[in-house]
């Protein structure tokens, strides 16, 4: 039976619909963590040779992909891990030929094609692989940052996110965002904008599993430190803009793939510790010319220390790979505060008094309306320790196996402007994934992933000064003279007391599992998967839990009338829930060895922002009037829960290239 071109183009199109249809029912898209490697295998005649074979071999690893050639000569070894390769061809009558030194990064799709000739005697053929200067494909690399710029390229620390904005178009965006050290509402990681986009839109992936923070308005992965370590745990990381394929999704951002250091078949390891201090470091400002502990300089060490190993516990079968740093910070912060001068304190009533302990006594000049400067040199103190394990397993030649365990552990007690008004705050941020690849045919390729990321931190504003609080057992909360009551409002005196973020604390758990196919077929490689998220994040973020009394003015404080006091005595602590799911289905078809065109087709649904114990309040309107009690209800929008809605995302790339 003679199958013509049509016939093929209608099995294909019925596939493609079978496969979507398929997918398209999953309630649970992929993220790469490797590359894929293809070509053809010709002749010296330019013939394509079908049926030959194909060896992928890993050279770090041991790991192996063995492959057949189709009738166009074409192979394809798709979802293959980072790291540097050899390519053997052969054929019945033909040269076997090497490509080796073939360097494979995250996301990045490489076409190696070669080219056999007639064995007329026994030989063999090997060729050290060169970078292309032109990239055949429409995958986007070019927000690549490799081993070396990480491990090379100098740094303000040890946080290798600051390398992201080696890509156009990409700003760090850390020193506009609302707060500052110390407010309940600040990020401790860094915050990028990419392409014009709120860093809020960026996900950040850890061996393909959604690696986040705990803060409310950054979930950009950091500890206490305001660093993201683990630059000895890294391989590499890729910067996917706004280009990106269908496998890709949940935020509209950048993609931020990272990929985590393996072990190889030859140990490697490093111990290294960086120390930073103060000794040659000039006078700021606002330091005072003789300290109180008689130093000419407010106290600053930094060590970063710590130690990476990995090799083979069996080799080309087990491999191991570990990594640990440790942050330790004591930093004298060059602190100006603005107090009520000596005058003003001895105007104040009698139960004013005990509160006007909350402020240094002033050292520096007067400012006029009963304000003066206090200036000191409080100490911050940092302590986080980052840790990384990775297992990789050799299975077979049909399956690989990895799992990787990634926890950042760490705590900052850190003044504010006010010096006897702490900050308090533990940050935990944890990533457990494990994936395993099976391969059904040299056609045929699945890869299914599961993951659990946790991040936690707990908020807690203190003073060391003994004054009773406004709520008993509790201790003494915020005092604001002349100024915004909001959680970083400015104020004619600065602001003492306890934070308004005090005792604050948030839990997030991400449960994630996905499965994706990769099938080869002709000019065709296709892939299709399904992703599904189970969110929950147990929040206990009620402000001015410790109570805040704002005063109109410094007059009216130092006569004990308060403006405005706010308090919520008794927090209720909510469950929230979402459950999140896409599937997606796209074909990249090699038209010419010049010109390729991709085709993408991604569905997003969720079930809304849910609370587990139907403690959801919002407030709604009768008539056009706000009611005057809110609806509780398990919807944070609606007394219904809402309902798993999809969102298509439609994606096509066309791209020509020169040879």
């Amino acid at each position: 039976m003679t199958r013509t071109a049509a016939t093929r183009t209608t099995s294909l199109a019925a596939i493609l619909a079978g496969m979507l249809a398929l997918f398209l029912t999953l309630t649970a898209g992929a993220q790469v963590v490797g590359g894929t490697l293809s070509g053809t295998i010709t002749d010296t005649t330019g013939a394509a040779l079908p049926n030959a074979t194909v060896l992928v071999h890993n050279d770090e690893t041991g790991n192996e992909r063995r492959l057949l050639t189709g009738p166009d000569g074409r192979y394809a070894a798709p979802s293959i891990p980072v790291g540097t390769y050899t390519i053997t061809a052969e054929a019945p009558g033909f040269t076997e030929q090497h490509r080796t030194d073939i360097p494979l990064t995250v996301g990045e799709s490489k076409q190696i094609d070669l080219r056999l000739g007639v064995d007329s005697v026994t030989e063999q053929v090997t060729v050290v692989d060169s970078p292309a200067i032109v990239n055949l494909s429409t995958q986007q690399t070019s927000g690549l940052v490799d081993e070396r710029q990480i491990k090379q390229l100098p740094l303000n620390g040890r946080s290798y996110d600051q390398l992201l904005t080696l890509n156009p178009a990409t700003v760090n965006y850390t020193g506009q965002r609302s707060g500052n050290i110390g407010t309940s509402n600040s990020s401790v990681g860094n915050m990028f904008a990419v392409s014009g986009r709120r860093p809020q839109d960026n996900l950040f992936l850890l061996n393909g599993i959604e690696y986040t923070g705990a803060s409310l308005i950054n979930v950009t992965p950091g500890g206490t430190s305001g660093q993201l370590l683990g630059v000895d745990a890294v391989r590499e990381f890729n910067v996917l803009a706004d280009t990106y394929g269908a496998n890709y999704g949940k935020r509209q951002g950048a993609q931020i793939s990272i990929v985590t250091a393996s072990g190889t078949n030859q140990i490697h390891g490093s111990v290294y510790e960086f120390l930073r201090n103060s000794a040659l470091d000039a006078r700021n400002y606002f330091d005072q010319p003789s300290q109180p502990n008689g130093a000419r300089l407010p106290e600053f060490q930094r060590n970063n220390f710590g130690a990476s190993l990995g090799g083979p516990i069996k080799k080309d079968k087990l491999l191991l790979f570990t990594n640990y740093e440790g942050y330790r910070q004591n930093l004298g912060l060059s602190d100006v505060t603005l107090v009520p001068d000596n005058a003003s304190r001895a105007a104040a009533v009698a139960s004013v008094k005990p509160l006007l302990a909350l402020w240094p006594v002033q050292n520096g000049p007067e400012l006029g309306g009963g304000i003066a400067e206090a200036f000191s040199s409080p100490m911050q103190h940092i302590r986080e320790d980052f840790g990384t394990t990775r297992f990789d397993y050799n299975i077979s030649p049909s399956d690989l196996f990895f799992a990787a365990y990634t926890i950042d552990d760490s705590i900052a007690n850190t003044p504010t402007q006010n010096p006897l008004s702490l900050i308090d705050e533990t940050l935990r941020e944890q990533v457990l994934s494990a994936q395993e690849q099976h391969v059904f045919s040299a056609h045929l390729l699945n890869t299914v992933r599961v993951g659990f990321s946790r991040a936690s931190f707990y908020f807690l504003g203190s003073t060391p000064v003994d004054v009773p609080g406004w709520v008993q057992g509790k201790p003494i909360g915020a005092i604001v003279i002349a100024g915004s009551t909001a959680s970083n409002g400015l104020s004619q005196i600065t602001g003492a007391g306890g934070n308004v973020g005090s005792n604050n604390s948030t839990t997030r758990n991400l449960f994630t599992v996905d499965d994706h196919i990769f099938w080869s077929r002709g000019r065709h490689q296709i892939e299709a998967g399904g992703w599904l998220q189970r969110l929950q994040s147990n929040d206990n973020l009620a402000q001015n839990q410790y109570g805040q009394a704002s005063f109109a003015t410094l007059a009216t404080f130092l006569q004990g009338t308060v403006a405005t006091f706010t308090v919520v005595p008794n927090p209720t602590e909510l469950a929230w829930r979402s459950l999140m799911g896409a599937s997606y289905i796209e074909d990249t078809v090699h038209i010419t060895p010049r010109l390729e065109a991709r085709l993408g087709l991604r569905v997003e649904s969720t079930n809304g922002w849910n609370e587990d114990k139907g403690r959801a309040a919002n407030y709604g309107f009768t008539n056009g009037i706000i009611n005057t009690n809110p609806t509780i209800g398990t919807s944070a929008l609606s007394n219904n829960r809402a309902k798993f809605l999809p969102q298509p995302r439609v994606g096509l790339s066309w791209a020509p290239f020169a040879s």
